[in-house]
């Protein structure tokens, strides 16, 4: 399903609040590789690459100084942004040029032509350190015609949480319809809550739409070493594009080791483009292992010249040894997907139990669907079993797909239970494969 479209404008300005200023390098904290995949217009840049040779520590590991932060060591640039639902949004980037690492609490009240007070929000940005630039998003809801935003900030010296923006590197590739961002974590502790925002501007530098996404695994972090994508959406047309990370660290690093690697699972992959302009990716995952897992993937898509094209995450919430699932990723508005490149990781102390075992499945495969009938030989119910049927023909190659749940009223098949699901194709097809997912507990 699309994600929910975030469009424009009544009125789309750019502002700058207190102590305004131009972020004039937006990058100078990490390295950033921006490739341009979009066709070439002559008002249109080639991608550069800004790679930063300056000698300096771990930004979230260096000793903490007894130092200050005054308001004229930071540079801030202010764009709104007015949604089609009545709503407004100011987008507030914040670049630290001090030598402190702060945590920043900000207050932006918003005014009418007439100088009237008409919407007010608070934000903050939980940890930035020196040389960082991340963003705050305020919300102004049920509020439109702003004609400026005043916004203060108060710095906190001694912030609770870590710096990490300065640890993470990216590779950023604009697409026609998204930018797709490879970030990785270049430091030694986890990067937690790490949220990349992309800002789509037209010619005159208003914002003309904007997507975020979390940059985590399964654990809600961005391990050192680790690398993860994500695709970050528009459908306005747009001139360029602007990328900020937010995100903090309780100073930890990740345990080393796992009890189950690749080599314990067998997957199967399958791919699919739909009719209005989308791709799927599926990951049939088969448990060989005596553990039971989580899982959780990671997909970049590139085209035949290599090109990053799009990116994708997906899990599965349980899977028990000898069970089979299936995760599905999915590229908004790509096609012509070449190649994909996946990570998997498992976490071996899932908060669910699997609910995939006990349950026996009969297939009735007919000329326009196939009838899947579930019964539950087990003593516990079996909540949220969905049932995936992947339509393919003679090379198997997928032509079509379906998915429904197969539960009760109470989203189960209680033991002893049988229920039956119709999944329909309009395509013609050789055969049909048909994967569960489900679970026990933790509801």
């Amino acid at each position: 399903m699309k994600k929910r479209l975030i469009a424009i404008i009544m009125a789309t300005v750019m502002l700058a609040g207190c102590g305004s200023g131009s972020v004039s390098d937006k990058s100078a904290n990490k390295n950033v590789k921006v490739n341009d995949n979009r066709k070439s217009t002559e008002s249109e840049k080639n991608g550069t690459t800004v790679v930063d040779n300056r000698k300096k520590g771990d930004s979230a590991t260096d000793e903490t100084q007894e130092v200050t932060a005054n308001d004229e060591d930071f540079e801030k640039t202010g764009y709104l942004f007015e949604n089609t639902i009545g709503d407004s949004l100011f987008f507030y980037i914040v670049r630290n040029n001090s030598k402190a690492t702060v945590d920043i609490n900000g207050n932006a009240t918003a005014y009418d032509s007439d100088g009237n007070a008409i919407g007010a929000s608070q934000r903050d940005i939980d940890v930035l350190g020196p040389d960082e630039t991340s963003l705050m998003v305020f919300y102004f809801d049920g509020v439109t015609e702003i004609d400026n935003v005043d916004c203060s900030l108060s710095y906190d010296t001694n912030p609770y949480y870590k710096p990490v923006i300065g640890n993470i590197s990216m590779e950023q590739t604009i697409n026609d319809q998204n930018l797709t961002v490879i970030a990785k974590n270049d430091g030694t502790i986890n990067a937690q809550f790490v949220e990349a925002y992309a800002l789509f501007f037209d010619s005159d530098n208003n914002v003309v739409s904007y997507d975020s996404n979390y940059v985590v695994d399964g654990d809600s972090e961005l391990k050192p070493g680790a690398e993860i994508s994500v695709q970050l959406d528009t459908y306005k047309g747009f001139d360029h594009v602007e990328c900020y990370l937010t995100g903090r660290s309780d100073g930890q690093a990740s345990e080393a080791g796992s009890e189950v690697s690749d080599s314990d699972f067998a997957i199967k992959e399958y791919k699919y483009e739909n009719t209005i302009g989308d791709s799927l990716y599926f990951l049939a995952i088969t448990n060989n292992s005596e553990t039971t897992v989580g899982v959780n993937g990671n997909m970049t898509a590139y085209d035949t010249d290599g090109n990053v094209m799009g990116a994708g995450s997906a899990s599965i919430d349980v899977l028990g040894p000898g069970d089979e699932s299936i995760m599905s990723f999915y590229f908004d508005s790509v096609q012509g997907i070449d190649n994909v490149k996946y990570t998997l990781g498992y976490d071996t102390s899932p908060y669910y139990e699997s609910g995939l075992k006990d349950l026996e499945v009969v297939q009735n495969i007919n000329d326009k669907n196939v009838v899947v009938t579930v019964t539950n030989n087990g003593e516990e119910a079996a909540s949220f079993v969905e049932a995936y049927a992947l339509f393919l023909d003679s090379g198997g190659n997928v032509v079509r797909y379906d998915s429904t749940y197969i539960t009760d009223g109470d989203s189960e098949i209680k033991p002893g239970a049988t229920l039956s699901k119709q999944l329909d194709t309009y395509e013609s097809f050789d055969n049909v494969v048909v994967y569960l997912t489900g679970r026990r507990g933790g509801f």
